[in-house]
């Protein structure tokens, strides 16, 4: 057993480099600028999870959840799962080294060309080859693959039903998980997938390819250092050219109070949309001059998570824990199909939806939201008086069943991902960075893919579970996965938080609209200006590679991304959670080396 990350409390006091954040691109912003050669430090709020670390039930799980706002917080703040409740729009998003790779679905797909050459991106996003590039080297990294075709999961057959009804086809989509065993690209390595369908839960047999076991593990074999425990507060200018960041300790009680700095040449913040939002709001209030744009342009991605609920055939849609008993198939990854909609002529129709696999975590609550949340929606039950009376009657069955048999074992969990207007805002309020979006989830995509899940449960007898999060009952507010924007891309200032190279520009009147802070970056969800259509991380990964290509070419410094043969393999294992319960500036560091 080998770990990457130290406590903060062993950080240096100064480095070249200190990213923040972990996630896609935080990790590619560590190791390709580890790779360069400049002194790396990544400042993680969460914990580090080895493979066998992550919670399997709902007993291991008591800690693995904090929920936060209003100025408010329950549970740990380094909690695995992570939900900001906003005014309007609440968020789930991963803590840990590895950000919220951790806890997804490790879906791989680039958006539609009509998304890439949408006039919200700076006309360089748009005409330079670089994007694809960015793709290119994602994809080196991540080497995402479907599902073999050896291996049919039964929830692929109830896609499959739905797909027809909706009139198009299922077709498996492109994974970052490693389906037979190998060394990834940072020379880790990875057993083959168990199918145990616990992907969104965190992978405990080490198959899924996470941004711990890939570019932050690459970042350490090119001498990166990495620090858990760091909530960082604000970036501030201090000695010229220097930028000082300041945290306090996770375990700090006072959440008030600063208790350590790191000094660099370059700060790259990737703490994700929402706290990177925060970390530039308390900055401007500490004098940090940045565009009048910072919180605008947040998109919740058009998330739609729901359920079709009770199938006249079995589904299969519920992980199994490390060591369980239970005598049902395994699952499969997470997600394994995908019903492409996104080249339909209408822009509200081009959709993305998937099924999902829900994590053994949550196995013994589903029998109670589902039949809960289908009560609350009696509109929906498959067949007037009479198919509500027997809904009733299988929902009294479920609380007793389980997930692994009966009602819950016939339902499915989709995740659907379209286009929304982009016109949330992220407002800084009792010291957290909060979503205002009055009445997102009346925008019409949300009524679109509700059209087309309904359209697919029916297909399979089943009855329609939108949501329970986003319940009529518990406020109406919807819930994303996937929150973009805040920090958002742009020409100027006057148009954006940062310029197309991730660097964030410069508020100061005085001075042109396009200048920018010198070593200041922001590489993560928080600079897309707009949906995707399709789950991001590929794009979050290849913008950062992008900007970090363009960082090396602007100082003359050589980025060198192919594998390094002479790396140290690693393999990364743990006991199974169930069961365990001076900085200088780069040019004159570096003198003259080609450009990337």
């Amino acid at each position: 057993m080998s770990r990457l990350a130290r406590p903060v409390a062993q950080a240096k006091p100064t480095y070249d480099v200190v990213v923040v954040g972990s996630g896609y691109g935080g990790g590619v912003a560590a190791s390709r600028l580890a790779r360069i050669g400049l002194k790396v430090a990544v400042l993680e709020r969460g914990r580090e999870y080895l493979p066998g670390e992550f919670a399997e039930n709902m007993f291991a799980a008591r800690t693995a959840m904090q929920i936060s706002g209003k100025g408010r917080r329950i549970g740990p703040p380094d909690a695995l799962f992570d939900l900001r409740v906003g005014k309007d729009v609440h968020a789930l998003v991963g803590c840990g080294l590895g950000g919220t790779s951790l806890i997804n679905a490790s879906v791989c797909l680039t958006p539609d060309v009509m998304v890439l050459e949408d006039a919200a991106w700076p006309e360089e996003i748009r005409v330079d080859h670089r994007m694809n590039l960015g793709y290119h080297r994602a994809r080196q990294m991540l080497a995402p693959e479907p599902l073999p075709l050896s291996v049919t999961p039964m929830k692929l057959a109830s896609l499959e039903r739905a797909g027809k009804a909706i009139g198009h086809h299922v077709e498996r989509v492109p994974l970052h998980i490693a389906f037979r065993e190998k060394a990834n690209a940072a020379g880790v390595i990875q057993p083959a997938c168990t199918m145990c369908g616990n992907c969104m839960g965190g992978c405990n047999s080490g198959a899924k390819t996470t941004v711990h076991s890939t570019y932050l593990a690459d970042a350490v074999n090119h001498g990166a250092e990495l620090f858990t425990g760091a909530n960082v507060r604000l970036v501030e200018r201090v000695s010229g050219d220097l930028w000082r960041v300041v945290f306090r300790k996770v375990d700090d009680t006072d959440s008030h109070v600063p208790v350590g700095t790191v000094t660099a040449a370059m700060v790259v913040l990737a703490a994700g949309t929402l706290g990177t939002a925060e970390i530039m709001m308390r900055s401007r209030e500490n004098g940090l001059r940045v565009s009048d744009r910072l919180g605008w342009r947040f998109s919740t991605n058009a998330d739609v998570m729901s359920f079709g609920y009770n199938y006249d055939k079995p589904v299969n849609s519920v992980g199994i824990p490390h060591g369980s008993k239970t005598k049902v198939p395994p699952p499969g990854p997470a997600v394994v199909g995908l019903i492409d909609l996104r080249r339909r002529r209408d822009p509200l129709d081009r959709l993305a939806l998937v099924e999902a696999t829900v994590p053994s975590i949550m196995a013994r609550l589903m029998p109670m939201l589902l039949a809960t949340g289908a009560t609350l929606a009696p509109e929906e039950a498959s067949g007037g008086l009479a198919g509500l009376l027997a809904d009733t009657k299988r929902n009294a069955e479920s609380f007793f069943a389980g997930a692994y048999q009966g009602p819950v074992h016939h339902s499915h969990a989709f995740l659907a991902v379209g286009h929304d207007g982009a016109a949330g805002r992220i407002l800084y309020e009792d010291d957290t960075a909060v979503v205002h979006w009055p009445n997102a989830g009346d925008e019409p995509v949300f009524t679109h893919i509700s059209a087309m899940l309904r359209t697919g449960v029916a297909a399979n007898g089943g009855t329609y579970v939108p949501n329970p999060v986003s319940s009529k009952w518990l406020g109406g507010d919807i819930m994303t996965v996937h929150p973009l924007g805040g920090c958002a891309m742009g020409r100027d200032r006057d148009a954006g938080v940062v310029d197309h190279k991730c660097r964030v520009f410069d508020g100061d009147p005085t001075k042109r609209a396009d200048s920018v802070h010198d070593g200041l970056y922001i590489c993560d969800g928080s600079v897309i200006p707009r949906p995707l259509g399709v789950h991001p991380l590929f794009t979050i990964t290849a913008v950062a590679e992008r900007a970090m290509m363009l960082f090396a070419r602007e100082h003359g410094l050589a980025l060198d991304v192919s594998p390094d043969p002479d790396a140290a393999q690693r393999v990364f294992r743990s006991e199974p959670a169930a069961s365990s319960g001076g900085a200088s500036r780069f040019g004159r560091m570096f003198g003259r080396a080609e450009s990337a």
